[in-house]
């Protein structure tokens, strides 16, 4: 049994190589200890990436004194003790998680004594180094960033011999995104001072030009450069709205937040040393925290819901971060029955409702636990179907009608899946209707469910074949006792069988092509049916006795400026002959185009080739309106480059002039066109304008002089 665990994914200090300029530094701090005399033992805690920590630790450390004019008054060059290094043990905050064994930081301390007599102003201690590493995300080109660890030693410090605080606790070097953390970053004084803890700005140091100077360079120090917005000193770990800032208790130093952005931060935290209520010192806490996804062990499988005709269950895995797993089945009729593999199967005894348990991790601290319910059912549905055939002339259209039943419940849901060559159709209709437009086998499965949850699936596969008989014509014509007309004379598909009604004055009512002599116009219907029976079409063919002539329109209602094509029965054997040919572009054709200026009638005479005349009248009426409906000013427009309603234009089909301009809600006039065509396509200036309701004013003139005005509002959607 192991303990559960977390991987915790950051942008370690592992991931870029070294440079010349050292961009390894972690964090550091600097603390005093008044021996007596005017001896101080002055301490430089530095952390350090382990992998990219080139050159390692400095050896030696140069550590500066500065008088309170900031002037150099002396400086110790500390040596590295090799013995005084170690590298710290990340704590998380809960056991649960763990950090990946490729990120390291080391630490080491450095500790001289220096003689510090007493100066009016104190003494500023100073340590300097270049620089941080370059994948902070908080402040300005880290990379190019140095450090300043420093530590004040005031008058009446000198003065009373004092010694400053001495953090309790490693700073937190590894927090997880979008779980709170509570680190104590406490300290403890040892002359008893009064402690105040508050978050302060980093202070920048060398540079990548002089990246370990010696002497440190003179004060005074600036603070790191943030990244603003959204960084600062009251947000130094969150890029994005949301999470918690963190803070830090002022009496006891408990740090707090709840970060939500991954990256490394630099953070500081300063102590403020009081006694008898005067600030005699300032301790400063300058480090970098990385902030990562964190996981825990997790507890999931998937189960069917519901079970018919089965008590075999297959349970699938799928639970995160753990290796070890209990699964309990709860079947009354099989107490205690559990399982430790990662995917078990197990069959129950009996129909019911169960409740499955998997326990993630057993037996620790870190456990997680996930419940279903599987419900199994006795199965009383079947699946049936039946297939209609509509039409199968150039495709196959099915009627599909379900007789599915169930004895116990009542069908809830159909799927039909169709499947023909490399085509597959789908439908949820109980009864849907199918089309099919390649010949061969066809395949239809239908999967019912009832209310219960119970599945039944049937297949039928069935063949597929058109009746394509596209010579049979829609008409034909005869003159009076001009004799007989073939209905299908280049027809006929094998194997099949025709059936003509009505069969009055037909040769043959059961043959492909039958002769027709009607004494009258005639419509006959043919039934042809495939040598299986499944395939079946019907058709018409009218035979017209005396020329057959339509036309269309007979009757026609236009705007003045408009056209309308006259349509009559077209036959390559007969003239035709309008008369008034007035407005048309040709009078002896059979769809003349009519363009009139005022309402007309038309009178057309048919001749066939067999001297065969018929008459007909079309009145064409001509209206002058200019205004609403015939003018039309749509009120909103998507211009997202569909081809629909792309452009807002005025409309209409007997314009002459157009006035068209669009304002903003400011009255701001941006768009104006007098070209009829033209239309506002939602820019102003080359740029996309937002959804909006915009103003506009339209003026027209139609053919015949009329003229129309409009102003009122359209929306832009987008």
């Amino acid at each position: 049994m192991r303990h559960c665990y977390a991987f915790f994914i950051l942008l370690a200090f592992a991931l870029f190589p070294a440079s010349l300029k050292a961009t390894h530094i972690v964090g550091g701090e600097m603390t005093y200890t008044c021996l007596g005399n005017d001896q101080y033992q002055i301490t430089l805690t530095i952390f350090r990436d382990c992998y990219n920590g080139v050159p390692w630790f400095d050896n030696p450390a140069s550590i500066g004194v500065f008088t309170s004019n900031n002037l150099l008054f002396s400086q110790t060059l500390v040596p590295l003790n090799l013995m005084e290094n170690d590298t710290l043990d990340p704590d998380l905050g809960s056991e649960c998680f763990v950090a990946p064994p490729n990120v390291c930081v080391h630490t080491t301390s450095y500790t001289t004594v220096i003689n510090l007599p007493y100066h009016p102003g104190g003494y500023q201690i100073v340590y300097q180094r270049c620089c941080r590493n370059n994948t902070i995300s908080n402040i300005v080109a880290p990379e190019d960033t140095g450090a300043t660890y420093s530590i004040d030693i005031s008058p009446q410090a000198l003065q009373e011999c004092n010694s400053s605080p001495v953090f309790n606790n490693w700073p937190p070097l590894y927090l997880c995104v979008n779980f709170p953390f509570e680190i104590d970053q406490s300290a403890v004084d040892p002359d008893g001072d009064s402690l105040v803890y508050k978050l302060c700005n980093p202070l920048q140091g060398a540079t990548d030009f002089a990246p370990m100077p010696q002497p440190p360079n003179p004060p005074p120090y600036f603070p790191v450069e943030w990244i603003t917005p959204p960084y600062g000193v009251d947000n130094m770990l969150n890029g994005a709205p949301g999470g918690v800032p963190m803070s830090i208790d002022p009496v006891t130093g408990l740090l707090t937040a709840t970060p939500n952005t991954i990256g490394q931060f630099v953070i500081g935290i300063c102590v403020e040393e009081y006694r008898n209520g005067v600030l005699i010192g300032v301790k400063r806490r300058d480090y970098q925290v990385n902030v990562g996804e964190c996981e825990i062990a997790t507890a999931a499988f998937f189960a069917p819901d519901i079970l018919c005709d089965s008590y075999e269950v297959t349970f699938n895995n799928q639970s995160e971060s753990a290796d070890d797993f209990l699964w309990l089945f709860n079947d009354p009729n099989n107490p205690g029955a559990s399982s430790t593999l990662f995917n078990p199967t197990y069959t129950y005894s009996d129909t019911g409702l169960y409740t499955i348990i998997l326990i993630a991790e057993p037996g620790t601290n870190c456990s997680d636990t996930f419940s279903t319910q599987v419900h199994i059912l006795p199965n009383s549905l079947s699946a049936n179907f039946n297939v209609e055939n509509v039409d199968c002339e150039d495709e196959l259209t099915i009627q599909v009608l379900d007789s599915s039943i169930d004895t116990a419940a009542s069908v809830a849901s159909w799927s039909w899946v169709l499947e023909y060559g490399a085509n597959t159709v789908t439908s949820m209709e109980q009864n849907p209707t199918f089309t099919i437009t390649e010949p061969g086998d066809a395949t239809l499965t239908l999967t019912v469910t009832s209310i219960n949850g119970c599945t039944r699936t049937l297949t039928e596969t069935f063949p597929v074949q058109f009746i394509n008989d596209p010579l049979l014509a829609d008409s034909t014509s005869i003159c009076i006792g001009s004799g007989a007309v073939e209905l299908n004379p280049d027809g006929g598909f094998p194997n099949a069988t025709y059936s003509w009604m009505p069969p009055d004055g037909l040769d043959n009512p059961n043959i492909p092509n039958p002769m027709a002599m009607p004494d009258s116009t005639t419509t006959y219907s043919v039934v042809i049916t495939d040598a299986a029976g499944f395939c079946q079409i019907e058709k018409d063919i009218t035979v017209i006795v005396s020329p057959f002539v339509e036309v269309t329109p007979v009757l026609d209602t236009i705007l003045q400026g408009e056209s309308v094509q006259i349509i009559a029965t077209e036959n390559g054997t007969y003239t035709y002959v309008w008369s008034p040919p007035t407005f048309l572009d040709a009078g002896n054709i059979s769809n003349p185009l009519s363009t009139p200026n005022e309402s007309i009638v038309y009178n057309l005479t048919v001749t066939d080739e067999d001297g065969c005349i018929v008459e007909r009248t079309v009145t064409i009426i001509v209206l002058t309106l200019c205004e609403e409906p015939f003018v039309f000013i749509p009120t909103g427009f998507t211009p997202n480059g569909d081809g629909k309603n792309d452009t807002f234009k005025v409309i209409g089909n007997n314009l002459d002039e157009v006035y068209l301009a669009v304002y903003n809600r400011w009255g701001e006039l941006i768009f104006e066109t007098r070209d009829p065509s033209a239309g506002w396509d939602g820019t102003y200036k080359g740029k996309l304008l937002p959804p909006d309701a915009y103003g506009f004013y339209a003026r027209v003139k139609c053919v015949g002089g009329l003229e129309y005005s409009k102003k009122g509002n359209v929306t832009l959607l987008r």
